[in-house]
């Protein structure tokens, strides 16, 4: 069967054009029988739809013998075989309009006259439509789903609530996730669990939360709630500060995470002896964040700014080649806070303080040595600081010149007692080259013998309580002398 729309070609018995969709089935009138023609009755047509016409009452026609009218019995019977032959009733044939598919006569279905065709078959709907009706199911379906999980993970109070259940029960990976935290490479994890180092940990029931006004929520992209809940030590508070973290979160929604507003402070300036290193949090603390009067080489100290750190406690440790590793705490409460490791923090490592005592002893020894050999101030100057040249060689003259004396003869001068100690172990620098300085006193005793002039006999002489001091300077990978006094008199 041909559609009468498109001319597809479509099964006999399907009732839809599988293209198109158009109704196939035509309705067809049922055949009535046939009275018997009258000579003067015209020949019916298929505008008449092949009924006969009732012809009118004429004259003539009333002086004709009356026709019987027809009885049941008589409607079974075979037509009078002088009756002509009247032709059979044919299917409409619909019309066809130029270029339109040529339609396919319908076929008789046996209903009555003005009945519609019946089919015992289920009606079939054409494969496209249902793979578009199914498809806009789908897509529906889907965008309630993807509405419905954005919004899910998006709800703001949500975080809010999943934070502080987080932070009262001590999961600090939760906690730490939901925060938005600027770049900063002291804004550790380890740092945030430092800060709420006191925390016990307290299982959380029954939140709840609600909105509330602050000057930070009445910001663009901020929300301020208050978070309600219930622990063993009875119910509990906290406002929460949140900043949209995404404004195109799958897309459409607006992500939240905890706002870094009053859990991290700016611009924090920490000072530490020069020549040490600075720790925060167990990250070093690079040249990077020296101030521009450290590049500088300015001052005895070296100051670092700080962009972020945790509100609260941070740990801090300074080290050096000299001294012990010194570690604290810093409490970070406000932006651009300052805070200092002194030189009395900083302790020198007892090695080194042994290292020291005995290179004083050292360096007497060479002193007292050169002396008694009549050597100049060269036979001593790598032992001393570049800059302190001048004053060092001044002080080495006055002990040459009082045991050279021409007036008396100095001889057999030998250190009966020395014992050296260093009283500040403070790390202290140079002020102008940042190098460190150290202090070793100094008890000094020694013999010698002194002859005067015009005198036959040499005297033994002896000094055992000499004080004396040495300050050392770390200079060129070496300890050296920047400044002394011996002591030393011979009379």
């Amino acid at each position: 069967m041909f559609c009468p729309n498109c001319g597809t070609k479509n099964e006999d018995e399907a009732l839809f054009c599988g293209n198109c969709g158009t109704r196939l089935v035509i309705d067809v009138p049922q055949e009535t029988p046939v009275q018997e023609s009258v000579p003067a009755e015209p020949e019916a047509t298929s505008a008449q739809e092949n009924v006969p016409a009732e012809p009118e009452t004429t004259p003539e026609q009333e002086s004709a013998p009356a026709e019987p009218e027809a009885t049941p019995e008589q409607e079974s019977a075979p037509a009078e075989p002088e009756s002509a032959p009247v032709q059979e009733s044919v299917p409409v044939q619909p019309q066809q309009t130029f270029g339109q598919q040529p339609v396919q006569p319908a076929q008789f279905t046996g209903q009555t006259f003005g009945q519609q065709p019946v089919n015992n078959k289920p009606a079939r709907f054409p494969k496209g439509i249902i793979a578009i009706v199914a498809a806009g199911v789908a897509v529906i379906a889907a965008i309630i789903i993807f509405v419905c999980v954005g919004n899910n993970v998006t709800d703001y109070k949500k975080t809010a609530k999943q934070y502080v259940k987080a932070v009262a029960e001590c999961e600090w990976n939760d906690a730490y996730s939901l925060i938005n935290l600027p770049d900063g490479e002291f804004l550790t994890k380890e740092a945030f669990i430092n800060v709420h180092a006191d925390a016990t940990g307290e299982k959380v029931e029954k939140m709840a939360a609600d909105d509330i006004v602050s000057t930070y929520s009445k910001m663009p992209g901020n929300k301020a709630v208050k978070v309600g809940y219930i622990t063993d030590s009875g119910m509990q508070y906290n406002d929460v500060y949140l900043t949209v973290a995404n404004k195109h979160y799958m897309l459409f929604f607006k992500k939240y995470k905890v706002s870094a507003e009053n859990l991290v402070v700016k611009d924090v300036t920490i000072k530490v002896p020069k020549g040490l290193t600075l720790y925060i949090n167990d990250v070093i603390v690079g040249d990077g964040y020296k101030s521009d009067a450290s590049k500088n080489g300015n001052g005895s100290s070296d100051e670092y700014v700080i962009p972020y750190l945790f509100n609260g406690k941070n740990n801090i440790k300074v080290t050096g080649e000299f001294i012990e590793d010194y570690t604290t705490q810093l409490y970070a409460a406000h932006d651009e806070d300052t805070f200092t490791v002194g030189t009395y923090n900083a302790k020198y490592v007892n090695s080194k303080l042994e290292e020291l005592k005995t290179q004083a002893r050292t360096d007497v020894d060479a002193i007292i040595n050169a002396v008694q050999a009549k050597k100049d101030y060269s036979a001593i100057a790598d032992r001393v600081c570049k800059e302190e040249k001048k004053n060092i060689e001044s002080a080495y003259k006055n002990i040459y010149d009082s045991y050279n004396d021409k007036y008396k003869t100095v001889s057999d001068l030998k250190i009966s007692k020395f014992t050296a100690s260093i009283a500040d172990t403070s790390f202290r620098v140079d002020s102008d080259d940042g190098c460190p300085v150290i202090k070793v006193s100094i008890k000094l005793g020694y013999t010698y013998k002194i002859q005067y002039s015009g005198s036959d006999k040499a005297n033994d002489k002896n000094n055992n309580n000499n004080s004396a001091y040495i300050y050392y300077k770390y200079e060129d990978g070496k300890w050296k002398i920047n400044s002394m006094y011996l002591g030393f008199g011979f009379y």
